[in-house]
Formats: structure tokens, sequence, C-alpha cells
């Protein structure tokens, strides 16, 4: 516990019994589950926090960068706490994803003119396909 109070704080976050709650499921599963599967493992400990409190916390540690948001652009987001470099392969039909750790992509250069104007912060690498039950179907 004492590890991830450390991560909050030095990211200048508060550190609060939820926020630790909530960190703490998503550091102890490989998956990458929604807000809603956080909420429903952390009300169980937790049975007074609200769906509310779960989602602004996951925005929070987002922005702050100590989980990363997959899949974004579609119905329901799914979290991450590996914030290590790695690609993510996703069904396009179930959304499930798995973790492509060994993938090397190389990062591309990219002229200050090609940044427009951003401070490049974390880059993503998403391939699409059908996961192997999704093909039998």
């Amino acid at each position: 516990m004492n590890k991830l109070i450390e991560k909050l704080r030095e990211r200048r976050i508060s550190v609060t019994p939820q926020r630790l709650a909530i960190l703490a499921n998503l550091e102890n599963r490989r998956d990458h589950p929604t807000a809603e599967q956080i909420y429903q493992d952390v009300r169980r400990q937790m049975p007074s926090i609200s769906f509310n409190t779960v989602y602004k916390t996951l925005e929070v540690l987002c922005q702050k960068g100590l989980i990363i948001k997959v899949n974004p652009l579609h119905e329901v987001a799914r979290y991450d706490s590996d914030i290590g470099y790695h690609a993510h392969l996703i069904c396009r039909n179930c959304h499930f994803i798995v973790d492509l750790h060994e993938y090397e992509a190389p990062v591309p250069a990219l002229s200050e003119e090609a940044k427009a104007g951003f401070r490049l912060e974390q880059q993503s690498l998403i391939f699409w396909g059908l996961c192997p039950r999704c093909q039998k179907k």
C-alpha cells in the first residue's frame, strides 16, 4: 500500500481511501477492465463508493499518467495500469484486449513541423482483428 501512496504523491494526487482502492484494483489485475467492472470490484470492499467517484478517479489517474485508457474511441473505455511501452491487440467484435510487450515498434522521428506545436507525451499502437473465439462464430 505504501508503494501506491508514493505513486499518488509523486504525481501530486491527493491520497484518499477510494483512490488507493481503485489503483490497487487496477494494479492487481492483468485484464483491461471497464469503469463498471472496477466499480463492481471496489464496492465489495467499499459499499458506499459511487460509480461517479470511480469514473472521476480513473480520469484523474489517466491525466496524471498513472494508468492509460485503452480503446477510448469506442463505446466503453478500458483501463490499463501497465504504463510501460507496449502495443495492444484488440478484437473488433468482443473488444478482448491482449498486451503485446514483445513488439518493439520503431518510434518515428517527427519534425517540429509535423508535431504542429504539440509536446508529445505518449504514443499508442493498436492492432485490430478478430480473436480466435470470434473467428469461430
